[in-house]
């Protein structure tokens, strides 16, 4: 069934209503009829399916058969700070990450990083929400993860929230230490995680040192020199499935 995200106010007395976007969509793209059923999401953890009584390219509304706590959130909140950089590799991560379990992005400006203009940056946050937000429909998420505004990396000190959190860097000069191995060293005492993935040509020396006196621990993927969207694909799957948030069921 074709799911849809929708503001929690859209949820009545068990009535769906859709917004005039999703309508549309459902109208005169997917070619939707009353009586069809979907899937509407609050955004909040909750799912109901959704048996569509009245359609138009205008507005929509249906009767809820059936409703459910969503299942598609993972248990630990991964946090990823990625290194602005061209348009299609970063909406091509956010997509990916988006479909692997990352509930939060935020874009970094490094050094090195393709991109500098952060205002510019920030007129494509609509751009990228709407990526995020089609991306958790189609992966059967049940929220819709948040993409922040673009932040400079010497900002990164003042990011940090009051709860503790395992914070990584992936870096390339990492010798010593694997995921695994701070993974194992860090336990499982933490529920969420913040990981940076670098730009093209790497974090600067300072970069990595001003990460670790924040308390970002570096680790290597390999041995191999993996592009950076590579990188925060790998580095998401990887640390879902250290944590169990790859097994099926609940």
């Amino acid at each position: 069934m074709h799911r849809f995200f929708l503001p929690p106010q859209n949820f009545s007395a068990g009535t769906v209503f859709f917004t005039e976007e999703t309508a549309f969509q459902m109208h005169r793209v997917l070619r939707l009829k009353p009586g069809q059923l979907v899937v509407a999401l609050d955004g909040q953890g909750r799912e109901a399916e959704v048996r569509l009584e009245s359609l138009s390219s205008r507005e929509a509304s249906g009767s809820i058969v059936r409703e459910t706590a969503a299942r598609g959130e993972p248990r630990f909140a991964l946090t990823l700070l990625l290194a602005l950089t061209q348009r299609e590799k970063f909406e091509w991560m956010l997509q990916k990450c988006t479909e692997l379990g990352a509930v939060h992005f935020v874009p970094v400006i490094c050094a090195r990083s393709l991109q500098q203009d952060g205002k510019d940056a920030e007129k494509k946050l609509e751009r990228w929400r709407r990526i995020v937000k089609e991306a958790a429909e189609q992966s059967r998420r049940g929220r819709v993860p948040g993409v922040s505004q673009p932040m400079l990396f010497s900002a990164l000190a003042a990011s940090e929230g009051p709860v503790p959190s395992l914070k990584l860097i992936a870096w390339e000069a990492e010798e010593a230490r694997s995921l695994a191995d701070v993974l194992r060293a860090s336990g499982d005492g933490y529920a969420r995680g913040r990981v940076l993935i670098g730009p093209e040509g790497g974090f600067e020396p300072a970069e990595v040192t001003a990460a670790a006196a924040c308390g970002f621990q570096p680790f290597s993927l390999g041995r191999r020199i993996l592009r950076m969207e590579t990188a925060a694909i790998t580095c998401t799957a990887l640390l879902m499935y250290a944590l169990g948030e790859m097994e099926p069921g609940e």
